[in-house]
């Protein structure tokens, strides 16, 4: 018999996120989870995961990173007790017979298993983002679906209208505070001298985030000649010890592509986007950086600076969206 213990209570908005996701589970509805970053989503799917291991059903999670998969696997094992998931990520094939595995997306397409329910996070994300091949094959590989995202697709909603899915949503955080609006500056010139201001009046940890690896390495030179302890992230040299290294606070800045966009939660940091107009930042990916900050209890207050030549509809979709999202706490 599964169960699970969480160490704190869901508020309220989670806990009905939470029942209507095992509702419509019991009743064999596909689901979609539109959630903002930092609502909590793995914790409102606990319930209805629990239910589907106690029926003896096949349940699979799929995320698209390798160490976000790592981390999640890790969280979600704990809150069960320790037990003995699957996990296949890379070169690691572990505990393949267990009724809960957890794999990256990309493993999909060569997993012989059919699930009876299998969970797909970061929808919007390479690689399952308008990857047709991965989404049919994806497609082939459960009997029914919880698909989650916090910058949902917009094909996902003509679904729903199609009665084809079935909509939970969550736009509060579970601190139930709001989320911190980005800045746009019109500049790069200010880059050095708002991350010493941060640092001078806050004292809280930066991520800086890049477009490009040759972006990343000059901004890493430039502050490590002004004094700052900083370390620059990317696809090839990420790890859960920089991560830590970084929680521990032995680095004052993480500079970072794209793969720190979703999935990791630090307590007390700012986030800076270097040219925030380029093609690279539409709004999905701004809003999942944006998604960083304030996600602590303590700290749910932050800065969020874009710095730009111009500003873009990215741009401004993704602060009208957060605004739209803090309105609804007023409601």
């Amino acid at each position: 018999m599964f169960n699970y213990k969480i160490d704190f209570v869901l508020n309220e908005n989670q806990q009905d996120c939470s029942n209507l996701l095992n509702e419509y589970f019991n009743k064999k509805e596909h689901i979609l989870l539109d959630a903002v970053c930092g609502a909590g989503k793995t914790e409102m799917l606990l319930k209805t995961i629990n239910n589907a291991l106690n029926k003896n059903l096949l349940v699979g999670l799929a995320c698209p990173r390798k160490e976000l998969l790592k981390d999640l696997y890790r969280r979600v094992s704990a809150y069960f007790n320790n037990s003995d998931f699957g996990l296949i990520c890379g070169d690691v094939k572990k505990n393949i017979n267990s009724n809960f595995i957890f794999l990256t997306t990309h493993q999909l397409v060569n997993c012989n298993k059919i699930f009876d329910l299998l969970i797909i996070d970061e929808i919007d994300a390479f690689p399952f983002y308008n990857n047709f091949n991965l989404e049919q094959a994806a497609l082939q590989k459960g009997k029914q679906f919880i698909f989650l995202s916090a910058s949902v697709p917009f094909k996902y909603y003509d679904l729903i209208k199609r009665d084809k899915l079935k909509l939970v949503s969550n736009y509060t955080r579970f601190h139930q505070q709001k989320m911190p609006v980005p800045k746009i500056i019109k500049t790069r010139g200010l880059v050095i001298s708002i991350i010493k201001y941060c640092f001078k009046n806050t004292n809280q940890q930066i991520i800086l985030f890049v477009s490009s690896l040759k972006k990343g390495y000059k901004y890493e030179r430039l502050l490590r000649i002004f004094g700052f302890k900083v370390k620059f992230v990317y696809s090839k040299n990420i790890s859960q010890a920089i991560i830590n290294q970084f929680r521990n606070k032995e680095y004052q800045i993480l500079i970072s592509t794209t793969v720190l966009e979703r999935g990791y939660t630090f307590k007390n940091i700012n986030v800076l986007i270097i040219e925030a107009d380029n093609a690279l930042f539409d709004e999905a990916t701004l809003l999942q950086i944006a998604g960083r900050v304030g996600r602590d209890y303590q700290y749910h207050q932050g800065h969020i600076i874009m710095f730009a030549h111009k500003i873009t509809q990215s741009m401004i979709a993704c602060t009208k969206r957060i605004e739209g999202y803090n309105e609804m706490l007023n409601m």
